[in-house]
């Protein structure tokens, strides 16, 4: 027992020995370390700390450390730029930096500052074109390697700013922005949030300005949330933003109850980052989560154009091309609201992304319509670059649709983007008979945009399409199947169809057809007018009707146009040229019985695809004017289905008799230049 005691005691002796010579050596380093000369030893920590950031540091004034309380000042001290920066003000200047270190967290290599100080900070942050930034001190990475994550801020206990400013010049965002940053220990009259960051300037050369607030960024406890308030106005976008940081100073963990609204949600890009689609204006209200690398936003509603819109969405930067994922759903979509989307031009004047941004001029041989001739197909141009810097996977779901007299009743999309291939597999639109769906591939990789679309039309019930009368009738019925596969090259759609390749048909295998129309095909003048100018809604029998374009560098040449009906054989020819979206078409019918006041001419139908011009080339054998009068009243109805139907196909004896009898289009009978000028509606 008493050799246990004494082993005891002897090493108790041994640690204390221990323990007082290691605490003499720590007396011994801090008082060499007070009897140091800091300012003679500004040039080596000056390249010390040039070599480990990769840019020039420099102490113009007084360095001064206490060890006995871990503080340390640095006066007129300056952190220069990248290599790659040349003749701009340096990331960091300041009149002086005062800082002090926890003891006890430095030990488990974590770093707390009970207390910086900052006077007179002046911060220039600055993007290129190309993605170097000034103020990241890592290596150019492929845009799919891991991002650097969260900044991470070292824990401070107080921070105090006095007179800072900030300038930013983001080449990509196209932001400048001059600012002002001061964090005080109280607030005051003057200044009733303690923290105050406030900028202005522009956002692609629209005035842009912002404003975030919060409180007093003394005694903060690193376990209690910090609030914060952000206001951002862009153009005609505005932003407001109440949220928190869960823990003060890491910017990886936090949440934001946002409002925003605009004319375009496009723009958001500049803000953001992703690339978003274009719309008519916006008004939304999100609820974000961060944790990390993930953006979880689990509540997103309001309205986009005419449409609502509700959603849950999650947005992963964890590489350096962020991915975004989720649904959308909208309980009534406006149908209009899909033209920005499509590609129709913006129609707000505020739009911060049609600021300065000048239109490419189209393609060759796709020649632009006049301003006052709108283009049935789109012209605005896909931000190939946005569209690369991204990857999605969000589908779209619309209950119910408001179409006018369009019979429409669900809308849906899946959109997928991985890597600069963008696909909507599949889109679908569906009506009280009848559904329209497809597929469509964009690949962003080459010079050009090189999309393939394929669209079918199934079962379509041609008598949902008439009037809005009350008592309107369709000149038409029966079921069409239709089906179109175009290949083509252009970063819009005008200059994808002007480029084209493919094929369009449409088959309606048996219906119903207003009986003015096969007799004015005839032309059965006396007949045909009086059917009209009577009101009456006779129909006669459509056996088959079969329309067929082999579509070549986005011109369509008619291969078959034939429509068999009781008492008239139809039959087309022409073609329809979609880059300046002209039409050269002409139809002629052939009547089974034998009738005299038949005018043997066809109907021609030029002009432009939104307003066609409709007229015969007939010479002394009519009277123009009637006859014209009649050919519009009949076509009209018949040109609006042939604009709103797609390829398809069908199995019918009858329709297989009749392309049989019409596998060589019919030649022209008669030329415009023959006697006398078509007449025009």
């Amino acid at each position: 027992m008493a050799n246990r005691e004494f082993v005891v005691h002897r090493s108790l002796r041994a640690l204390a020995w221990v323990g007082g010579i290691l605490g003499g050596l720590l007396v011994i380093i801090l008082i060499a370390i007070a009897l140091i000369n800091w300012d003679g030893m500004k040039g080596p920590l000056e390249r010390v700390a040039s070599a480990k950031t990769g840019r020039t540091v420099s102490i113009g004034g007084r360095l001064s450390v206490h060890p006995y309380s871990l503080t340390a000042s640095v006066e007129n001290l300056t952190v220069g730029n990248p290599a790659w920066e040349k003749g701009a003000p340096p990331l960091l200047r300041a009149g002086k930096l005062e800082l002090k270190l926890s003891f006890w967290p430095l030990l488990k290599g974590n770093i707390v500052l009970p207390r910086l100080e900052l006077i007179h900070p002046e911060v220039y942050l600055h993007r290129d074109v190309q993605g170097r930034a000034n103020w990241t001190f890592e290596n150019t990475k492929p845009t799919n390697a891991p991002s650097s994550g969260p900044t991470k801020v070292p824990a401070v206990r107080d921070l105090l700013i006095d007179d800072g400013k900030l300038v930013v010049r983001d080449e990509i965002l196209k932001l400048s922005l001059d600012g002002t940053i001061a964090a005080r220990q109280k607030a005051s009259k003057d200044n009733p949030k303690a923290f105050r960051l406030q900028g202005k300037g522009t956002l692609n050369q629209k005035p842009f300005q912002t404003d975030i607030t919060g409180g007093p960024l003394v005694n903060i406890d690193p376990d209690h949330p910090y609030p914060f308030d952000i206001q951002i106005e862009a153009g005609d976008i505005r932003v407001t933003a109440g949220g928190k940081i869960n823990k003060p100073f890491d910017l990886g963990s936090g949440s934001l109850d946002v409002t925003a609204s605009g004319s375009d949600l496009a723009d958001q890009y500049y803000l953001t980052q992703l690339a978003l689609p274009n719309t008519p204006p916006y008004k939304l209200a999100l609820h974000i989560d961060r944790d990390g690398s993930m953006i979880h936003v689990p509540k997103l509603a309001g309205t986009v154009g005419g449409s609502d819109l509700e959603g849950d969405l999650l947005v992963d930067i964890s590489r350096k091309r962020p991915s975004i994922s989720g649904h959308l759903k909208s309980k009534v979509l406006s149908l209009a609201d899909l033209e920005a989307p499509l590609g129709a031009e913006s129609k707000a004047p505020g739009s911060v992304a049609k600021q300065g941004e000048k239109a490419k001029p189209s393609r060759k041989g796709a020649a632009e319509p006049a301003p006052s001739n709108k283009p049935l197909f789109p012209t605005a141009r896909l931000q190939v670059k946005r569209v690369r810097a991204m990857d999605a996977d969000v589908t779209f779901d619309a209950d119910s649709i408001k179409a006018g007299s369009l019979p429409m009743r669900h809308v849906s999309f899946h959109i997928k983007l991985n890597d600069g291939d963008l696909a909507l597999d599949p889109f679908s639109f569906e009506m009280n008979q009848g559904k329209l769906n497809g597929t469509a591939y964009i690949d962003t990789h080459g010079q050009k945009p090189h999309t393939k679309l394929d669209l079918r039309i199934r079962n379509f019930q041609l008598d949902q399409l008439k009037g809005k009368a009350p008592d309107a009738k369709p000149p038409m019925d029966g079921v069409l199947q239709g089906r179109v596969a175009l290949d083509g090259v252009g970063d819009s759609l005008h200059d994808f169809v002007a480029d084209s390749n493919g094929q369009f048909t449409v088959v309606i295998p048996d219906g119903q057809i207003t009986a003015a129309f096969p007799e004015l095909a005839g032309i059965d003048v006396a007949k045909g007018l009086g059917l009209l100018l009577q009101g009456n809604d006779k129909r006669t029998q459509l056996r088959c009707g079969v329309m067929q374009f082999a579509v070549q560098d986005g011109t369509m040449k008619s291969k078959i146009f034939v429509f068999d009906t009781t008492d008239v054989k139809i039959t087309g020819s022409g073609e329809i040229r979609l880059g300046p979206e002209q039409l050269d078409l002409q139809i002629k019918g052939e009547p089974k019985k034998f009738r005299l006041t038949r005018v043997r001419t066809p109907i021609y139908i030029d002009g432009q695809l939104r307003k066609p011009k409709i007229g015969v080339n007939a010479g002394k054998l009519a009277a123009q004017g009637a006859v014209a009068a009649v050919l519009g009243a009949a076509l009209t109805p018949f040109a609006a289905i042939a604009a709103f139907v797609d390829p398809g196909l069908a199995k019918d004896a009858n329709c297989t008799n009749l392309l049989q009898e019409s596998h060589t289009p019919p030649t022209k009978t008669a030329s415009k230049s023959d006697n006398a000028a078509p007449v025009r509606r």
